[in-house]
């Protein structure tokens, strides 16, 4: 999954790279894998290591089959990290439909336009759209086109304006 969501947004990874801290990820990948450490940092000093390195060893372990999980894993993270309130912004939104956000399969677009409206009014449309994709937030992929991608707006928001301007009967 993290090499996917990475993969879908291959363009921006330049953006993604920017949150990232080099020796942060080498002391992790100590820790969780010796023989991805060995292959990618033996002999360097942790602080000759930059984010150009890092992204040199995701041509190769990100972008590249068959990929490594745990490399890609901690990419995601630094960048949720930077990105800390956005997070818990859209986890907020997502355990308002279900708790286990796990089980949620798909975001219907009644449900997924509030969310999305509501987000970008707190961030800026390119990180959010990151936030979704590195996050696999189940919108449906031609909500994430239309809104994320190409900027358009909510296509309920037009037919729920003239009913709330229009006085109750009584």
């Amino acid at each position: 999954m993290p090499i996917q969501a990475l993969r879908s947004v291959a363009e921006r990874f330049e953006d993604i790279l920017k949150h990232v801290n080099p020796k942060r990820v080498v002391s992790e990948v100590l820790k969780a894998d010796k023989a991805f450490h060995f292959r990618y940092f033996k002999g360097y000093r942790p602080d000759q290591i930059g984010r150009g390195r890092i992204k040199q060893i995701a041509q190769k372990e990100v972008f590249s089959d068959p990929g490594n999980d745990l490399f890609a894993n901690l990419l995601i993270i630094h960048w949720n990290e930077a990105h800390a309130e956005m997070y818990r912004d859209i986890v907020t939104h997502v355990r308002a439909i279900n708790d286990d956000v796990e089980a949620i399969t798909r975001i219907e677009p009644e449900q997924a336009h509030p969310i999305i409206d509501d987000m970008l009014k707190r961030h800026t449309r390119e990180a959010f759209y990151l936030c979704v994709r590195l996050n696999g937030v189940r919108f449906d992929e031609d909500v994430i086109q239309a809104r994320l991608i190409r900027g358009e707006p909510n296509p309920n928001a037009a037919s729920a304006a003239p009913e709330a301007a229009q006085p109750a009967a009584g």
